[in-house]
């Protein structure tokens, strides 16, 4: 892909995380970037107690856990991941995602696949989790199977080729971190400590999951702002208004209404509000586009 090649080249990111790769591995660097990849449990994934049903489905297809670390996908690094993508969306987007991924750590799994495969790891995986739009989900993908509710609680991320898994080494760690992870891409299985982590999160997971029923979460909101209506009944009777357009299939203005709910002192659920504002919003401003999409499925098979 000329595009992201030229992007790359000269990316803070990437030529960081590859020279590092490059220091760290040496001559094993190039059969370790063919057979590692990277997942991300964002913050939805983890509240919708999605982590083992991924690890079943990774385990299922050739893929060991090698390294685990919690991470925070705060507002500069979730932009940053995502900016070459971020280019059609909306402000209302980026506001929910400022939401969304601030409600509790990311879990970062560095993985490995020693089976004989014809194309690297990371084009692998990215083809086996699917894509994010649910009217494109096949069946047997990974999110298929995990039923993700909308195309912004995606549960999961992936690095799409080994570029993306060196560029996002660079993003997600500094450099002590970034050597003690790409030591681990030579490794079959966690050290203790990143096995620790892992653990917790699987016990974690073990625990009620969090309803994901944007109509429920919806109708919880609406009785909150009806709690907190003698604070100010117009701006009240505006929120219900709103909200009440919903229905008859408008879209959310998800900035708007923050404000008038921050104005209002309203106590709702932040996963209600996550629900409510993943699902109503307008994605993508019209005629713009990503800077970098995906290749389409087999364009690594050519080479």
């Amino acid at each position: 892909m000329p595009v992201k090649a030229d992007l790359y080249d000269r990316e803070t990111y990437f030529r960081e995380g590859l020279d590092d790769v490059t220091a760290v591995l040496g001559a094993e660097a190039e059969d370790a970037l063919w057979r590692t990849s990277l997942l991300i449990m964002k913050p939805d994934g983890l509240a919708a107690a999605k982590l083992r049903t991924v690890l079943a489905f990774l385990a299922e297809n050739d893929f060991t856990v090698v390294a685990a670390r919690r991470i925070a996908l705060d507002r500069m690094v979730w932009r940053e991941l995502w900016r070459y993508q971020l280019t059609s969306a909306t402000l209302d987007r980026f506001a929910v995602n400022d939401h969304v991924l601030r409600l509790s750590d990311a879990l970062f799994m560095l993985l490995r696949s020693d089976g004989d495969h014809p194309v690297p790891a990371t084009v692998r995986l990215s083809g086996l989790k699917g894509s994010a739009t649910l009217s494109d989900q096949r069946p047997g993908t990974l999110r298929h199977r995990l039923g993700q509710p909308n195309r912004v609680l995606s549960f999961l991320h992936v690095a799409d080729e080994p570029a993306d898994l060196v560029r996002e080494l660079g993003l997600f760690f500094e450099h002590p971190a970034r050597v003690e992870v790409i030591t681990a891409m030579t490794y079959t299985e966690p050290s203790e400590a990143d096995r620790t982590v892992l653990d917790e999160a699987v016990w974690s997971d073990a625990r009620p999951a969090r309803s994901l029923n944007a109509p429920e979460a919806l109708e919880r909101l609406r009785a909150a702002v009806r709690d907190s209506a003698d604070e100010d009944r117009e701006t009240a009777e505006a929120v219900l208004r709103q909200l009440a357009s919903l229905d008859a299939g408008e879209r959310l203005a998800w900035r708007a209404l923050r404000r008038r709910l921050n104005r209002l002192g309203v106590k709702a659920d932040p996963w209600d509000l996550a629900l409510v504002g993943t699902t109503y919003i307008r994605y993508d401003d019209p005629d713009a586009s990503k800077r970098i999409t995906n290749p389409p499925p087999g364009a690594w098979d050519s080479h």
